[in-house]
């Protein structure tokens, strides 16, 4: 399927840039000068283009078969609705729900005794740290840099991060369309509760 945005990035020694779709609820998507259907201008910043959108082997979505757009060509934007208009409240996701449930249950079991505080204290640095990895792994997706392991990413889950993963997957729109990532994510969730259940069961030998 084709699409249409502009270049908002342009890197002409490097010959590569970064294009917005038309839909800004879509990613920025990746256009190397060679990626270009036939041969024409440099780019510049700000043109027209259409293009066909693929998901590369680094997991970016990049531009492929690009062409220049004359201003007949484009479509127009969707018109926004009007500011008079009474919107409704967007509704709570049920992962906004768990994250929220999730966090409050370790701050009660911690409380009332049944969780370490030290643990309560490492699972919120591994919020933090599992946060600022999807942070870097989306930059180097959009500057073709090395990215971090995605096994990385599922053991900061696992270990407790999932609210911030899943926080950063929504701000940043990373990671949102991969399927086999989404499907082990949800079960790091799974396997990260078995293990709070665990550490606070007579079954932990760590257990005073």
């Amino acid at each position: 399927m084709r699409d249409q945005g502009r270049l908002i990035e342009w890197f002409d020694d490097k010959g590569y840039g970064f294009i917005q779709p038309n839909d800004s609820a879509k990613d920025r998507v990746f256009l190397h000068i060679k990626d270009f259907a036939r041969p024409g201008p440099r780019p510049i910043v700000g043109c027209a283009l259409e293009y066909l959108i693929i998901l590369d082997e680094r997991g970016r979505y990049r531009a492929q078969q690009v062409t220049y757009l004359k201003a007949a060509q484009v479509k127009a934007k969707p018109k926004k609705a009007k500011d008079n208009v009474v919107r409704m409240p967007k509704k709570v996701s049920p992962m906004q729900i768990l994250c929220i449930a999730y966090i409050l249950a370790l701050v009660i079991l911690s409380a009332v005794g049944l969780l370490n505080g030290m643990a309560l204290l490492a699972i919120s640095l591994v919020n933090a740290a599992t946060y600022w990895f999807y942070a870097q792994d989306k930059e180097a997706a959009q500057l073709g840099n090395r990215r971090v392991p995605e096994n990385t990413l599922h053991i900061l889950s696992f270990l407790g991060g999932w609210p911030a993963a899943w926080l950063a997957q929504q701000r940043l729109r990373h990671k949102t369309q991969k399927q086999p990532f989404r499907q082990i994510y949800f079960c790091t969730i799974a396997f990260n509760i078995l293990l709070i259940l665990w550490l606070i069961s007579p079954f932990n030998p760590f257990q005073s």
